[in-house]
């Protein structure tokens, strides 16, 4: 009970001077992320300060402070089309919660699980990203690349494949 207090009582405190910064400078344009952001990281510091009985709450804490920071960085450089592919980046701090619930229960398991959930999310950050950016948004398909080398690449591929058929196969 004593630890809850102390964490909702540092929340409070950093809220309310955030949000008198905020009034003070106006950064009501681009801080309102803020309000997604500073729930996650009280959830996190509940779970490190909480004791063994919060450890869970490293779960939530990470995806609400991914989104949190996905929002705030979408604000800042006001690039929202990056949401066709940023939920790869909530998937990772889904494991990035997992990984911290293991480390703080002491449990190698379901570290060992997280960091696999948060490697996965980063590869499809990436796949995703890649294909987006270079086929959606920037017309990369109507270039030289997409319109010449991109097709040659493929029928070469194609050629590679077919040709090597026979090959791994056992002959009657």
């Amino acid at each position: 009970m004593r630890n809850r207090n102390h964490v909702i009582g540092i929340v409070l405190i950093v809220a309310g001077v955030l949000v008198l910064v905020g009034r003070m400078a106006d950064l009501g344009g681009f801080a309102w992320p803020l309000l997604v952001l500073l729930p996650g990281a009280a959830l996190l510091v509940w779970a490190f300060l909480g004791g063994e009985q919060a450890t869970g709450l490293a779960i939530p804490g990470s995806i609400v402070t991914t989104i949190g920071l996905i929002l705030f960085v979408q604000e800042l450089t006001g690039y929202y089309q990056s949401w066709a592919y940023a939920w790869g980046l909530i998937v990772s701090g889904v494991g990035f919660g997992i990984f911290l619930h293991g480390a703080l229960s002491h449990d190698e398991d379901r570290e060992r699980d997280g960091m696999r959930v948060v490697t996965v999310g980063l590869a499809l950050f990436a796949g995703f990203g890649a294909f987006f950016e270079f086929f959606v948004f920037d017309n990369w398909a109507g270039s030289w690349v997409g319109r010449w080398l991109l097709p040659i690449a493929l029928i070469a591929a194609g050629l590679v494949l077919w040709l090597r058929r026979g090959e791994g196969r056992s002959q009657p």
